[in-house]
């Protein structure tokens, strides 16, 4: 029997909970399947603060780097919110693991059941037959890791705080593989949202996407969308959408 091993990061608040329910799924699998499963649990985020003095313990990174796959709940939470921002376990264990393997694409599926549609807080003319929409985000590069990144006091007192947002053409390219990827096995539509009226990353990533796009399967219908009309769409009518294609933080926001 094929044995797969996991290294389990349960993390902060709700990370455990949904951990345990999640190695009982893959145990089923496993059952169902052909294959067995073995885990190794270590410590991340603000539990790894308290118990190691670091949010990514070199323990909890050599075990990583051992599995077939990681096993990530949640980190952070208000206890740790006081730490200064470089030590917070959501910029010290989340990102760098992000990096560390790099975990340059996150499938986000939007979706929502007919049966579950009086739940949700959309009207029922828009959810009665349920919502099925997946964002493909880019996760490893933007705005979240440009450099440079940093914080100074300028000669007048004030404070002033840097982030830079960057892309190249190689990280486009990739996770627009992935969303061509998806959208062959869905309806064929990807719409990519930036925000290429205002800013260079946006100019770049509007070019790289709709040629990668022809390159790859022509047949895809591919549109392009600002990432602010992108906010308003998916509460006015989900399912207009199939595949979202979009970088880091504008993924990050509207996914969530």
């Amino acid at each position: 029997m094929n044995i797969l091993r996991f290294t389990n990061l349960p993390g902060d608040g709700i990370g455990p909970e949904v951990m345990t329910v999640a190695l009982k799924v893959l145990e089923t699998l496993g059952q169902r399947n052909g294959f067995s499963i073995e885990t190794t649990e270590q410590d991340v985020g603000g539990i790894g603060i308290d118990n190691h003095g670091s949010a990514l313990p070199g323990t909890t990174l050599s075990a990583c780097k051992d599995a077939d796959a990681i096993l990530f709940g949640s980190v952070g939470g208000p206890k740790w919110e006081s730490l200064p921002p470089k030590e917070q376990p959501e910029r010290a264990a989340l990102l760098p693991i992000r990096k560390a393997f790099e975990l340059f694409a996150n499938l986000r599926p939007g979706n929502l059941y007919p049966e579950l549609a009086d739940l949700s807080p959309l009207r029922p003319s828009t959810v009665s037959n349920g919502i099925d929409v997946l964002c493909v985000r880019e996760l490893t590069g933007g705005i979240y890791f440009g450099q440079p990144k940093s914080t100074q006091t300028l000669e007048n007192g004030e404070e002033q705080s840097i982030d830079t947002m960057v892309y190249k053409t190689s990280e486009i390219e990739r996770i627009t593989e992935i969303a061509v990827k998806a959208a062959s096995l869905r309806q064929k539509k990807i719409c990519s949202v930036d925000k290429a009226n205002v800013l260079e990353t946006s100019v770049l990533w509007r070019k790289v996407v709709s040629d990668c796009v022809k390159r790859l399967d022509p047949s895809i219908e591919l549109t392009h969308m600002y990432v602010d009309n992108a906010a308003m769409q998916l509460v006015r009518d989900p399912n207009q959408f199939d595949v979202l294609i979009t970088e880091n933080m504008f993924g990050d926001i509207l996914s969530d």
